[in-house]
């Protein structure tokens, strides 16, 4: 009786459907040709999106910021950028302060504070011309800040992150909401030509 029991939960155990794990190619980053730029444009997966909660105006209220990185191939020469957007879950019409401004964008990871730098261009200056994962609803502007490929490296490699954003001269702090430092890292190893 205890062999069939044994053999019982083993087939169970068999049949039973594997979790689906992340295939390396829902990370690979996605590559395309800018039909409005003619620029080559290479895109993370997927962005990593930071979140603030808005709890004094409803319970899953948040203020959002989508953070992608993006290389950009003019002829040769490759730009590295983020691109944020800012975007909330709040009624407008229940706001008594505006979104956070652009600049300064500081992200916190780790130990090390990285401020970024808006590169003065529209996103379709900069060589992008297709938005790199607006977020959903209402169409939001996005923000182009220069970065660098190492800067790039530490953030999908620290085991903490944070992005601070100045709101009426109050830094406030956007908590990791969407964690997608695999997609991030796996576009690091594209770059720099490890894959």
């Amino acid at each position: 009786m205890r062999n069939r029991l044994a053999l019982a939960a083993l087939a169970a155990l068999l049949l039973a459907p594997a979790p689906r794990l992340a295939r390396s190619t829902d990370l690979a980053p996605r590559e395309y040709l800018d039909q409005e730029t003619a620029a080559t444009v290479t895109v993370v997966a997927e962005p990593l999106v930071f979140a603030y909660a808005r709890t004094e105006l409803a319970a899953n209220a948040r203020d959002y910021v989508t953070l992608a990185a993006a290389a950009v191939n003019r002829g040769g020469k490759v730009d590295f950028v983020g691109i944020a957007y800012f975007w909330s879950t709040v009624d407008p019409r229940m706001r008594t302060d505006p979104l956070p401004t652009p600049e300064p964008l500081i992200i916190q990871a780790d130990d090390r504070r990285i401020e970024l730098k808006l590169r003065g261009q529209s996103a379709h200056d900069a060589g992008i011309g297709v938005p790199a994962h607006a977020p959903p609803g209402p169409p939001v502007t996005p923000n182009v800040y220069g970065i660098d490929l190492p800067t790039l490296r530490f953030i999908a490699a620290a085991r903490h992150l944070t992005l601070l954003a100045d709101s009426r001269g109050t830094l406030l702090s956007y908590r990791l909401w969407g964690d997608q430092r695999a997609a991030l890292q796996a576009f690091v190893r594209r770059m720099s030509g490890e894959d």
